[in-house]
C-alpha cells in the first residue's frame, strides 16, 4: 500500500518517524507531509533519512510539483494524519485549505484516518468535539487518542496512540 502520513504540530509528532517506520517494515511506501509546526516538533530530515525525496512541508516549494497535492492524492490509497492537533482537524472540518496538507486532504478521495493527539482540555473542547463529530459524519475514519501521562505531566486522555496500534487500525480499515 502507498500512503501518505501527515504530521502536525503536536509534542506527539516525534512518534511519526516510528509510525513511519512501522509502515515502512512491513512493505509500505510512506510519503510524508509536515506542517510548518510539526518542522518545529521534529526536523524534516529526519523523516527524509528514511523517506529520501518523499518528504514535503510546502504547497509550493522551488522546484516541486504545482499540482504535488492533487497528484498525492491520486497515487496513494490512504491518508493518515497522526498527530493530528485542533488546528488541522478545525481546518478539515470547515475545508480550510491554506497549508499542503490541508489542501491535500481537500483534494484527497480515498481513505482517511485521523489520530488525534493533544490535551485533554483541547480534546474536550467543544469546538475540537464538533469538528471531530463533522469528520466522523463525512466518514473520516479517527482513532481515539490514548490515555497516560501528557506533555504537561498531567494525565488523561489525548495521547496520540503507538505506531503498532495505528498500522493494525489502518489495514482493518483498507482490506474492509
Amino acid at each position: 500500500m502507498k500512503l501518505v502520513l501527515g504530521v502536525s504540530g503536536s509534542i506527539g509528532a516525534y512518534k511519526a518517524v516510528d509510525i513511519m517506520r512501522y509502515f515502512q517494515k512491513n512493505g509500505h511506501e510512506v510519503t510524508v507531509v509536515m506542517t510548518r509546526a510539526a518542522t518545529r516538533i521534529i526536523a524534516p530530515l529526519t523523516f527524509a533519512t528514511f523517506a529520501p525525496g518523499m518528504v514535503y512541508q510546502e504547497l509550493f516549494a522551488e522546484g516541486q510539483d504545482p499540482l504535488l497535492h492533487i497528484n498525492l492524492s491520486k497515487e496513494n490509497e490512504l491518508l493518515l494524519v497522526a498527530p493530528a492537533t485542533a488546528n488541522i482537524i478545525g481546518k478539515m472540518a470547515n475545508g480550510i485549505a491554506d497549508d499542503l496538507l490541508s489542501t491535500l486532504f481537500c483534494a484527497f478521495f480515498r481513505r482517511v484516518v485521523v489520530a488525534p493527539a493533544m490535551n485533554t482540555h483541547m480534546l474536550e473542547n467543544p469546538a475540537v468535539t464538533d469538528n471531530i463529530a463533522r469528520l466522523r459524519g463525512r466518514g473520516i475514519e479517527l482513532i481515539e487518542a490514548a490515555e497516560g501521562e501528557l506533555a504537561n505531566r498531567e494525565f488523561g486522555r489525548g495521547r496520540l496512540p503507538d505506531a503498532r496500534t495505528i498500522y493494525d487500525r489502518c489495514l482493518k480499515l483498507i482490506r474492509v
